[in-house]
């Protein structure tokens, strides 16, 4: 029982390695079903092409790549499809990208060139209706001065737009010229402004040339100013941080007094309103001001007190009223003249 229990499990372990060594050399070997028909075609370059790999028409896997070698200094790839699938003079073989780790395809596609015939078994497809393989990594290298001063958004459009191309997506081909061309014109725009500036700093530099004299004196007095500023240093820092004190003591002012000045201006009815009103009495008041600011200033103006003297003086009551004293304007000479000291004269 012990022995018919272990031929068992060995007898299941070999069926099912078996099995996954044969699903394992189907996948790798990707042989073609059916009967295929043998051609070749000459090459410039089949970097990255390897035997074994996929025969494609419109993307869809019609074959495989049966070998590859030199002939002169070109490469011919031998390869077949199927039988129903048929190759023409017109048709285009180009090696294509199949992914982004490198694999590639044969790709055939019709063409406007050549005789539309269809091609004879084993011939072959000519070099000048071909497009050659090439390293990505030289095209990537080729654009990296070019991605250096580019917007990142503008480099991932663009290697987007790359990396579709190479997978065989002929219409990204016009969106990958198109941000190529984009990101030239974004190139060019700068390149114009540059030769712009340096052609007005040619100017200026030509202009300064012309008076040298007068920009030597310019720089001399500039640099005793700054030395004169340097040797001040100390003062105008205090002067600085006092106006400083000082502006933020006038802003705490102004703070304060905002809310009253906003609420004098707003108010009903209103400065202006009340001006508009009493202009007259506002004129009368600007026309005796400087009269009443300029007798203010001469009594005033021997210190800290007011300095006057009377001179003349009249009372009159009202009319109607009893008269209690005459008018009183000073005193009279014998002839009725009024006499004033000196000082009144």
């Amino acid at each position: 029982m012990s022995f018919r229990r272990s031929l068992l499990g060995l007898s299941l372990f070999v069926t099912v390695s078996l099995g996954l060594i044969w699903v394992t050399f189907v996948t790798l070997h990707r042989g073609i079903d059916g009967s295929t028909t043998t051609y070749s075609a000459l090459f410039s370059d089949v970097t990255g092409l390897r035997v074994g790999d996929d025969v494609r028409m419109a993307g869809v896997r019609v074959g495989r790549v049966d070998g590859i070698s030199l002939v002169g200094n070109r490469a011919e790839v031998r390869f077949r499809v199927e039988s129903d699938q048929k190759v023409y003079g017109n048709t285009r073989a180009a090696i294509t990208y199949q992914n982004v780790i490198g694999q590639r395809y044969l790709g055939l596609t019709p063409a406007d060139f050549g005789d539309p015939r269809q091609l004879a078994p084993g011939e072959r497809i000519p070099l000048e209706h071909t497009e050659p393989s090439f390293d990505i990594s030289v095209l990537l290298n080729g654009f990296e001065p070019l991605f250096g001063g580019l917007d990142p958004h503008q480099v991932d459009n663009v290697t987007a737009a790359l990396v579709t191309a190479l997978q065989g997506d002929n219409t990204s081909l016009v969106l990958l010229i198109a941000q190529v061309s984009t990101l030239a014109e974004s190139l060019a725009g700068p390149d114009q402004v540059l030769g712009a500036v340096i052609t007005n700093l040619s100017a200026v530099v030509a202009d300064l040339s012309r008076h040298s004299g007068s920009v030597s004196t310019l720089l001399t007095r500039s640099r005793s100013i700054i030395d004169g500023l340097s040797r001040h240093r100390d003062e105008v820092l205090t002067a600085l941080t006092t106006a400083a004190s000082t502006t933020g003591r006038l802003a705490t002012v102004v703070e304060n007094v905002r809310p009253h000045a906003h609420e004098f201006l707003a108010r009903e009815p209103g400065f202006t309103r009340h001006f508009m009103e009493n202009k007259d009495s506002f004129a009368y008041l600007g026309f005796n001001l400087p009269a009443m600011l300029k007798g203010l200033a001469r009594v005033s103006q021997e210190g800290s007190y007011l300095n006057t003297y009377l001179c003349n003086m009249g009372v009159t009551f009202l009319p109607g009223l009893t008269t209690l004293v005459p008018t009183i304007v000073g005193l009279a000479s014998p002839t009725g003249t009024i006499r004033q000291s000196p000082i009144c004269r």
